[in-house]
């Protein structure tokens, strides 16, 4: 065996451009070097990114993808789907209309008006909802809790995400009006708000809590707790670590 690009997780810019594009479905036409329509179980894959649709037009060229209808992407595990898809595909630069997105490294998902696309790394979500809550069974069954912002910029280089005009709810109740909200997209260390917890009991009643979490140093870090009780009101609580060569403890 040889090794092979095509069989990284992460493949490197540069490559991408070298790697050579997969059209198929069940009906094909098209001009020669110039475009190719694709009819019925349409399907481009290219290194680690596949677009599925009912119709898929392929513009050489330009190396620009349009695709319709039950269209859905995947490209290194993060995955959209929705009805109109218009991208440049090495340069991963165009939108896709009103889609469901999941993201691979922190497995959170959502809904939005559009996503544009502004290269491989970054990405503006609008009109977007965002959670962590995996499903459970029931027919139901809705998220703990749910962010709903007008903008979600996505920076998979630094492994953010940037909200704007954010509302946090809680069992479909909104909580809290978040203007600006940073969150990671992995379980990286990096300072951030942590996704929140919801609790009720009968001496501090309905509780919501919003960790944050300060990264201070490679071997140091805080994590912050305000809380609002609906008996008790509002609560701060808090925990530092520290881990030295021969000692390591928790405040």
């Amino acid at each position: 065996l040889k090794p092979s690009p095509r069989l990284r997780e992460d493949i490197p810019q540069s490559v991408r451009p070298n790697l050579p594009t997969y059209l198929s479905g069940e009906r094909a036409s098209g001009r020669t070097d110039l475009d190719t329509v694709i009819e019925g179980d349409a399907e481009l894959r290219r290194g680690d990114m596949t677009i599925r649709s009912d119709r898929l037009e392929y513009y050489q060229p330009d190396d620009l993808a349009k695709a319709r209808g039950n269209v859905r992407i995947n490209r290194a595990g993060n995955t959209f789907e929705g009805p109109l898809l218009e991208l440049k595909v090495d340069a991963f630069e165009g939108f896709f209309l009103a889609p469901r997105y999941r993201f691979f490294k922190n497995n959170a998902y959502g809904e939005a008006e559009r996503v544009d696309f502004l290269d491989d790394k970054r990405a503006i979500i609008r009109n977007a909802t965002y959670t962590t809550c995996q499903r459970r069974p029931g027919p139901g069954w809705m998220p703990d809790w749910i962010l709903r912002a007008a903008s979600i910029r996505i920076d998979n280089e630094e492994e953010t995400g940037h909200a704007s005009g954010a509302l946090l709810s809680f069992f479909r109740v909104p909580i809290l009006p978040v203007p600006e909200l940073s969150f990671p997209l992995s379980d990286k260390r990096k300072s951030g708000l942590l996704p929140p917890t919801f609790g009720l009991d009968n001496l501090n009643g309905v509780e919501l809590t919003l960790p944050y979490y300060w990264n201070i140093a490679p071997n140091r870090d805080a994590t912050f707790f305000p809380a609002l009780k609906a008996n008790r009101g509002l609560d701060l609580g808090g925990e530092c670590r520290h881990r030295e060569p021969t000692t390591q403890g928790t405040r």
